[in-house]
């Protein structure tokens, strides 16, 4: 019996030889419709392929067509999956018209606030004060607590209180009036230039946001406005004062300062504000002591047993607390103010 050619007697193809032995098998018309979407180069790789293939080796036909069946039958594309699709769409579509559709989305435009961000702030500082105070301190919330603060300068001494006053007392902002409001403002913006989620009202922390804003503030300006504010007899003072100066600040307090502050703070409320406290700031506290009582400390911080961090966090106000009235009482120096170094 005489043998199949389709037995796999024949020599093992390259790609380039399949697709060289498959175009030859064509017709001609639908040869030349598949060469009009090779590139230069693939045509002239084929070509040096067929010379090499002079003669053409038929008994390999059959199983270059088995090859090129089989690979059809596969993924056409294994890596660049947009490259491919876009040269798809530029031969169905022409290059303009894909190039078009496969641009990168332009950026959604700069909301209102975004804007108000880059605003000047004189310029700004004017239009909030022709605004209602309310509606000024829904939008100062908003803005980066260094920008707000430089904006309240600007601002009369009054209205300043009165932006303060304001913001302290906002659980929440209402994110359709910051929306309008803030478009008000830009439309009165001859040179300017988020709230975010899908729910209409954010949770805000205005007594925080106080806090940080008057940090930002030279620390004159800080007394002055928080003491005009307790002549007003306004609640949130002692919150503010306490928001603005956290444990980590007590590693700004001079030695002898913390010494006498440690020696106010029983040892169990002291050991745990540390719990969480970072090393630096524990490598304060240890440096107020003999070197024996720290080891003492440190040996006691890791035996102690787990704390909820809600003791953590009722020791540090603890702390806190006793830190403010020794200063008040005049009996430790705190550190200033208002991002000023002690001198």
């Amino acid at each position: 019996m005489a043998e199949n050619s389709d037995s796999g007697d024949a020599p093992e193809l390259s790609g380039p030889e399949t697709a060289a032995l498959v175009l030859l098998s064509l017709d001609e018309e639908t040869a030349a419709s598949v060469m009009r979407f090779m590139t230069e180069d693939d045509l002239v790789l084929l070509a040096k392929v067929v010379d090499a293939l002079d003669p053409i080796p038929y008994d390999s036909l059959g199983p270059a067509l088995r090859t090129f069946e089989r690979r059809l039958q596969e993924p056409v594309v294994s890596g660049k999956g947009g490259e491919y699709m876009r040269k798809l769409a530029e031969t169905a579509l022409g290059a303009d018209k894909a190039g078009r559709l496969f641009a990168p989305p332009e950026p959604p435009p700069p909301t209102a606030m975004k804007r108000l961000h880059h605003a000047r702030t004189s310029l700004l500082a004017d239009l909030l004060v022709e605004e209602h105070p309310q509606v000024a301190a829904v939008i100062t919330s908003q803005l980066p607590a260094g920008q707000a603060s430089k904006v309240l300068r600007e601002m009369p001494e009054g209205f300043q209180l009165e932006i303060i006053a304001r913001i302290a007392g906002l659980e929440e902002i209402p994110r359709d009036a910051l929306e309008v409001a803030s478009e008000a403002v830009v439309r009165g913006l001859d040179a300017a230039g988020g709230a975010q989620g899908a729910d209409r009202r954010s949770n805000f922390d205005g007594v925080a946001y106080c806090a940080s804003l008057l940090n930002e503030l030279p620390s004159d300006d800080t007394e002055r406005i928080l003491e005009e504010l307790e002549e007003n007899d306004f609640e949130q003072v002692p919150k503010i004062r306490e928001a603005m100066f956290t444990f980590e600040d007590l590693s700004n307090l001079d030695k002898r300062s913390l010494q006498t502050l440690m020696r106010e703070i029983s040892s169990e409320a002291l050991l745990t504000s540390l719990r969480t406290a970072s090393e630096a700031v524990r490598d304060v506290f240890f440096s107020a002591v003999s070197s024996r009582a720290a080891e003492t400390m440190r040996e006691d911080l890791e035996l102690m047993p787990p704390k909820r961090l809600s003791e953590v966090e009722e020791a540090q106000r603890e702390v806190i607390e006793t830190a403010m009235r020794m200063s008040s009482e005049g009996q430790i120096t705190m550190p200033g103010g208002g991002g000023e170094e002690m001198v």
